[in-house]
Formats: C-alpha cells, structure tokens, sequence
C-alpha cells in the first residue's frame, strides 16, 4: 500500500512538472497581430510585416539584431517594402523578463548601426534614428523608427493592452 501511495505522489508531481514546462509560451497577443494592428490604424506607410513564423524573419533575426533565437518566443518586424526609408517596428516577446536589459542593449546598437548606414545613404532619414524609441512593456520590447515615435509608442502599447483584453 505504501509503494502504490509514493508511486501515485511520484506520477501526479511529474504530471506537475510536465505541465510547468508548457509555461514558457507567451500568454500575450501575438507580435504579428500587435504589428498588423499598426499597420492598419497608422497612415505611416508600414506596408510589410514578417512574423515569428516566416522563414525570412527566422534566416534574419540573430543577424539584425544581435539577439539568439532561444531568446524569444514571439517576434516581428514591421516597415516599408519600397525601400529608402529608415522606418521599421520591431517587436520581440522574450522568454525570460532577465533578457530585456540585453534587448534594449542589442535594439540600441541597431539603431546606431542603421544610422551609420543612413548617414552616407540617405542622410535626411537620420532624423528619424536619431529619435528612434527603445520601449518595454511587460515582456515585449520594440524598436520604434519613424516620423513621429513617440505616437508609434503609443499605438504599441495601445495595440499589446487592446489585444491582450480580448484574448
């Protein structure tokens, strides 16, 4: 009787367990819904959107943005396709809240890197970089790069609450 209680103890504690892992998965709305979000309620021109899922976003990631793909469980990048423009949305769900100070470290170089691209490309972007916003929320971090960043921030946010409430 003894073995089958420790036995029964043993199975519902790695039943725990098991369910615990399925925890890392980001409860919040997806970056591809908060982006297409942006996308259809700014006249910004954002016109393209790669999610988490794409495989162009996937081959890109670590190379755009210095981050490790284990870092994230959702990600996305919204800009204008055309081209010549520095505007671009990025947006990461981290996995782990420990990794937002190296997100917005690894965000903040971008922005220096693109500046330094701009610079001798098409210099009368480079306002926008120069007043480009790192913010978080929760567990997202964004990059925001565009005429006006601080009215992006708010859609951001607006976009992440708006879309948490109905999930």
């Amino acid at each position: 009787m003894r073995k089958l209680s420790v036995l029964i103890i043993v199975f519902a504690l790695s039943v725990c367990f098991l369910a615990g892992c399925g925890s890392e998965s980001n409860d919040g709305p997806k970056c591809a819904d908060i982006l297409n979000s942006i996308k259809e309620s700014t006249d910004d021109g954002f016109d393209t959107v790669y999610s988490y899922d794409d495989k162009t976003y996937q081959d890109n990631f670590s190379h755009m943005y210095g981050l490790t793909w284990d870092m994230i469980d959702d990600g996305g990048i919204i800009y204008t396709e055309k081209g010549g423009l520095a505007d671009e949305i990025s947006l990461v769900h981290l996995k782990e809240s420990g990794d937002i100070s190296l997100a917005k470290d690894k965000f903040t170089a971008r922005i220096s890197e693109r500046r330094n691209q701009f610079s001798g490309y098409k210099p009368e972007e480079v306002y926008k970089l120069d007043n480009a916003v790192v913010m978080v929320q929760g567990d997202y971090v964004a990059l925001i790069i565009g005429e006006d960043p601080a009215s992006l921030e708010v859609e951001v946010r607006n976009a992440i609450t708006n879309l948490n409430k109905t999930e």
